[in-house]
């Protein structure tokens, strides 16, 4: 009787102890369990995954040619003379300027950078090399192209390389290089018509086209917005091109290796009655963009004029690492020397106010933040920046107009620009990869200027509904929010 009641003691103690124990128990699970989601952290993605990561990235926030400034702008105070004009940042794509710029109009000899990058990308693949000979084809000798043609003066028997094609067609615009290219390398300026459409419209350009290599056709058409996206594609592939063709500042032509033997020794040919069709003497031609040493950092690009285009022109500088392109179309002139004044007048205003007025900005490098993860399988998920992306502010300070912030681009403050990473406490629950959860913000004054959502490397599944409201649980002790 006495053993009994001693079992009866222990299991009546026992059952006393037992909440007290689970209860114990219960709370160092907490415990361990918040210390682990704590000081849980994600490792680097496997190569295969960042891979697939970038890849869904890159959908979900597809990298855009052109874009608009990510703050309101104040409009410059000036005009260009041109009725269509765009100004951009070669880096980031950001409109500074714009005026009537999905306007389409003839680009005239702008046209032929179309052609030069055609061919570029058949030196790249491989198909041609610049240096091989290419066989004049007397179609479009200098003698048979249309009046007024700027001219490189092509002339039956010369031995001219494609790489001299490409510097007559950027220096001097010469029409009759045009031809002979698309003639050359094309077979014939119905198969350059069909290719090179086809391939500005694999670049995402819906309101330009091409009927003919020279840009002589008014039927050519282009904007000043998708010809500016252009340049962008064009310098971004072959950044070389500027030193190679679109900067030199004269070219001369034929040379003594570029006249057959029968030719050489003759005396200077009589140009008065019309172009020969066999050209010997040698023409030092300018380039025909006439900002080329004249505004600071201009390395290109090229100009354009047909009556129904106006005076057109493509231009690009550079300064302190920063590109900017400009393209002006339909400008005015009464003259040729009257209108070319005007496009480099508006050239240089734009180009002038962008270096002065903007600076560049980066943000931070890519890096992964952890944020804790609670009611989830895994303990904690990384999150990385979207995208990378560079971007301009204005050197000026932000002012406020109409309650609506504007920035006031023109002076030569360069200011601080400052990142904040918003991020949050911790995540509760399912995780979808890809999706935002945090930002990075650049702001300057105190005002924000651009932002980069911080997204989920990696997905996470819910927890089992007991794990889930253990989490809660410790969410409520620690924050009291569950």
């Amino acid at each position: 009787m006495k053993n009994h009641s001693q079992a009866e003691k222990r299991i009546l103690i026992f059952s006393a102890f037992l909440p007290l124990a689970l209860a114990l128990a219960f709370a160092a699970f907490l415990f361990f369990r918040a210390e682990s989601i704590k000081n849980a952290a994600s490792g680097p993605l496997p190569k295969e995954e960042a891979s697939h990561l970038q890849e869904n990235l890159g959908e979900i926030y597809p990298k855009q040619i052109l874009r608009p400034l990510p703050y309101s702008l104040l409009p410059p105070e000036f005009d260009t003379n041109a009725r269509s004009a765009i100004l951009i940042n070669a880096n980031t794509g950001e409109i500074l300027f714009e005026k009537n710029a999905d306007a389409q109009i003839p680009p005239a000899s702008m046209t032929k950078l179309f052609l030069i990058y055609g061919v570029l990308k058949k030196v790249l693949e491989g198909k041609i090399s610049l240096d091989d000979i290419i066989p004049i084809d007397e179609r479009a000798i200098a003698a048979a192209m249309p009046p007024r043609s700027s001219l490189m003066f092509l002339g039956k028997g010369q031995i001219v390389t494609l790489r001299e094609l490409l510097q007559g067609l950027s220096v001097a615009s010469g029409n009759d290089a045009a031809h002979q290219i698309a003639f050359a390398l094309y077979g014939s300026m119905e198969n350059f018509i069909e290719e090179t459409n086809a391939l500005i419209k694999s670049l995402g350009l819906q309101k330009t086209r091409i009927v003919e290599s020279s840009g002589y056709s008014e039927e050519n058409l282009t904007t000043a917005r998708e010809m500016a996206a252009f340049c962008k594609i064009y310098l971004e592939e072959f950044p070389d091109a500027l030193e190679e063709f679109h900067s030199i500042k004269r070219f001369v032509f034929p040379k003594e290796k570029n006249i057959p033997n029968e030719q050489r020794g003759r005396t200077r040919q009589d140009f008065s009655h019309g172009i020969p069709e066999e050209i010997w003497t040698s023409f030092t031609l300018e380039n025909t963009n006439k900002l080329l040493g004249r505004l600071e950092g201009c390395d290109g690009i090229k100009t354009g004029h047909i009556d129904e285009s106006g005076y057109n022109l493509a231009l690009t500088t550079i300064r302190g690492g920063v590109r900017y392109i400009s393209v002006t179309m339909k400008g005015p002139g009464a003259t040729m020397a009257e209108g070319d004044e005007m496009r480099c007048a508006d050239g240089t205003v734009l180009h002038e106010w962008a270096h002065g007025a903007f600076c560049e900005i980066a943000f931070p490098e890519k890096e992964q933040f952890n944020v804790p993860l609670y009611g989830a399988k895994e303990k904690s998920v990384a999150l990385c920046a979207a995208f990378e992306r560079d971007f301009v502010v204005p050197k000026n300070p932000i002012q406020m107009e109409n309650g609506i912030f504007a920035a006031v681009a023109g002076g030569a403050e360069n200011g601080d620009v400052s990142f904040k990473v918003f991020l949050p406490e911790f995540i509760f629950g399912k995780v979808e990869c890809c999706a935002p959860y945090g930002k990075i913000v650049a702001s300057k004054n105190g005002i924000a200027l651009a932002e980069i959502p911080l997204v989920a490397q990696r997905g996470a599944e819910d927890a089992n509904g007991f794990v889930k409201r253990c989490d809660a649980l410790i969410l409520k002790m620690k924050n009291g929010r569950y």
